[in-house]
């Protein structure tokens, strides 16, 4: 936690590389302390931490944003489902223009999934056309827990 915030300066601009191998170079530079590569990772996660908060809590604020979201783009759809020991499953959004675009559209829909590489792992999934102008319109966006078509059979 020490050497967390004493590099968190370096983390404040969002384009800043600063790596674990700086952290190392740095820490014995400046103060002569000799970091293991795993203190010195332990020390940017740490610093991350309390510039961004911990992750966890980035989930609480999930229904709060999808609710701002629906109001914001009436017709919209939200859906975000958890288990009943409010762990999560899925969200799911489309908004209203991109519902109300879909009408313009060319019938072709391109799928896609990607994982989600961090502590809390998942696959966000995405669908999207192309408009009359030939210009790429979003139709939905989903973060699931796994992929799987359980449901669709």
């Amino acid at each position: 936690m020490v050497v967390g915030s004493m590099v968190m300066p370096k983390y404040a601009d969002p384009k800043t590389i600063y790596t674990p191998k700086d952290i190392q170079t740095d820490m014995l530079s400046d103060h002569g302390m000799n970091l293991t590569y795993m203190q010195a990772w332990r020390a940017k996660e740490k610093a991350l931490e309390f510039l961004r908060g911990h992750l966890a809590d980035s989930y609480s604020h999930l229904p709060n944003y999808l609710y701002i979201l629906k109001k914001t783009y009436p017709g919209s759809i939200v859906k975000l489902q958890k288990t009943e020991d409010d762990c999560f499953l899925y969200a799911f959004v489309t908004l209203s223009r991109s519902i109300k675009g879909w009408e313009h559209c060319r019938s072709v829909i391109v799928v896609d999934g990607t994982f989600l590489k961090s502590t809390y792992r998942g696959i966000m999934l995405t669908n999207r056309t192309m408009d009359a102008a030939g210009s790429i319109l979003p139709l939905a966006y989903a973060v699931v827990d796994s992929e799987n078509d359980a449901l669709c059979r």
